[in-house]
């Protein structure tokens, strides 16, 4: 088993050992109540291939599929249930979802990405194609997302960012000072870019992203005058097995658009990331 392998594993057993108690935070943006709820990617990340150990988390999980979906908004756990999906394959087949979590997204803030464990259809021949909200799943501003859509991203394609935000430390953000998954340092730090990737995603040489990948994220902002392109200082939020990665950005500014070069991450199939080019929106 190759390096890489061994790492995917080992973040899906840490995950497995989470509480399933997911952390809401105090104080939900105001600011999302003047956006409309919605699902902005679906990511068939792994095809009958959930490892023996994922059994952790839901007993039936080791050799199902996964596919995590990424929202605008976080997610009302109250409201989350697997019958709340149906997906269809390419041959028409329409499949029910048997186990549903947020984890391991499941710190405050974070509430925006559902996995999917079941069985969904299989590559090349008879890939999912598309995820419908047929149940009653609402944001937690109570917006209802029932009757969305969305085409499945194919297997072989590799991940990207599905969502970005930027935001300052302020006495409603719940601050992580631990090792595990540790915010931006606060006395460097001027923004913070959250990015939500499709799916789970570790540099390419198999371990997390880190100094090595700082030149490879350009982030633009606007000042009063004029917008600049910089670079991140850091990268945080890690080691915590999720799809949110932070970008510590040192320069003042109003952050607008990020881009990251390709090939910088892999999926736990092991596929490279495409260029991806993505607005940025506030939290606050």
């Amino acid at each position: 088993m190759n390096k890489v392998s061994l790492l995917i594993i080992a973040m899906l057993v840490m995950a497995c050992n989470t509480s399933p108690d997911y952390i809401l935070s105090d104080e939900n943006p105001t600011v999302t109540k003047e956006r409309n709820a919605k699902i902005i990617s679906a990511f068939f990340g792994l095809d009958n291939s959930l490892p023996a150990i994922t059994r952790a988390l839901w007993k039936d999980a080791p050799g199902q599929d996964g596919m995590p979906l990424v929202f605008s908004h976080e997610i009302d756990p109250n409201t989350m249930q697997a019958h709340d999906f149906l997906i269809t394959t390419s041959k028409g087949e329409k499949k029910y979802v048997d186990f549903v979590t947020l984890q391991p997204a499941s710190e405050a803030f974070e509430l925006r990405t559902i996995l999917l464990i079941g069985e969904y259809g299989n590559h090349p021949d008879n890939e999912p194609i598309d995820v419908e909200i047929i149940g009653e799943l609402k944001s937690r501003d109570g917006q209802n997302m029932q009757g969305q859509k969305i085409k499945v991203t194919p297997l072989n394609d590799g991940p990207f960012i599905s969502y970005a935000e930027h935001f300052v430390f302020d006495k409603d953000y719940p601050y992580n000072k631990e090792k595990r998954g540790c915010d931006c340092p606060k006395n460097q730090t001027t923004t913070i870019v959250r990015t939500v990737w499709a799916g789970g995603v570790i540099a390419t040489n198999g371990e997390e992203l880190g100094k090595d990948q700082l030149k490879n994220f350009t982030i633009t902002l606007k000042r009063e005058t004029d917008s600049i392109k910089v670079k991140p200082f850091q990268i945080a939020d890690l080691n915590d097995n999720d799809n949110n990665i932070d970008l510590c950005i040192k320069e003042k500014g109003t952050p607008l658009f990020i881009e990251v070069d390709k090939h910088i991450v892999i999926d736990p199939n092991g596929d490279k990331n495409p260029k991806t080019t993505l607005s940025i929106l506030s939290r606050w």
